[in-house]
């Protein structure tokens, strides 16, 4: 129990980096340009640490129908539900999606309510309601500026619909992962996703995006990518492994702990009262959850 929860929590810091990471590279490229590179850079990694480790012969305990939970799940979450995300970052900024975006373990919840019949409970109510209450003090308009310049689209609906695709890639990816190494389940699920995502940007001819990037921004998307997509990924797959799908999207949606500081200190984000106080009860509300 210890380790999975330390492993929810790495994938969390790591999430929160790669985030923080693309806020003005979100302004530049589409979504799926932005993540075809960024996950590229991910599953390189851990299929090199999948080779360094020797571990290739777990590959084998992935079945096809395994294969299929564990690729449709990142293509529902990460596919979609990333292109939500990102849009809602270019729109609104880190420190404002961060909250309404991870309010997904609530969803998933609800999911769960619904498809497998679990047990509704007073705490749950009561987390949900400070869930609600956190998303609507973020995503509150302000009368000033917040972020150094007033959103220039509304980008709640982004956020939001994010963390609808979250919560249904988390219900989605459990079966996939009984029996099947943690890492091998990464070094599957990444490379599949970059593949795909490739395969968007080749259709819609928007690498030509990638083109204006400087070598800044390159080294940026690349380390950002291999932390986030690589790293991150493999910590919450380890995460949901050992604690389950609930569990381990409670801890992994705290990134808003770690990102609210970062935006701070590297973009000069000014977060508002309203912004810290619905973090705050967000969180506190997907702990009750737990």
């Amino acid at each position: 129990m210890f380790l999975g929860i330390v492993m929810g929590l790495l994938c969390a810091i790591c999430w929160a980096v790669g985030s923080v990471s693309i806020r003005n590279l979100a302004r530049k490229l589409d979504p799926f340009t932005l993540n075809a590179p960024r996950t590229l850079a991910g599953g390189l990694l851990t299929i090199g640490l999948l080779l360094v480790t020797g571990r290739t012969s777990q590959l084998v305990s992935i079945t096809p129908d395994k294969l299929f939970y564990l690729v449709a799940s990142i293509v529902v979450s990460s596919v979609i539900g990333d292109a939500f995300y990102v849009a809602s970052i270019a729109r609104i900024g880190v420190s404002r999606t961060i909250p309404i975006a991870n309010a997904y373990p609530a969803l998933t919840l609800i999911l769960g309510l619904i498809f497998l019949h679990e047990q509704l409970t007073w705490p749950l109510v009561l987390g949900l309601l400070l869930v609600t209450a956190g998303i609507f003090l973020v995503s509150r308009q302000p009368s000033g500026s917040e972020e150094g310049s007033a959103p220039k689209a509304p980008g709640f609906p982004y956020a939001a619909a994010a963390a609808v695709f979250w919560a249904a890639g988390m219900i989605m990816v459990a079966p996939g992962l009984q029996g099947v190494d943690a890492l091998a389940a990464s070094a599957v699920r990444t490379p599949a996703l970059s593949l795909i995502l490739w395969l968007i940007v080749l259709v819609r001819r928007s690498y030509r995006q990638l083109a204006g990037l400087t070598r800044r921004e390159w080294v940026t998307l690349i380390a950002g990518g291999a932390i986030g997509w690589g790293l991150g990924n493999l910590f919450f797959v380890q995460a949901v492994s050992i604690l389950g799908p609930t569990r381990a999207s409670i801890l992994a949606s705290t990134p808003p702990l770690f990102a609210l500081p970062l935006s701070v200190l590297w973009f000069k984000e000014k977060p508002g009262r309203a912004i810290i106080g619905g973090t705050v009860l967000a969180v506190i509300g997907i702990a009750i959850i737990s």
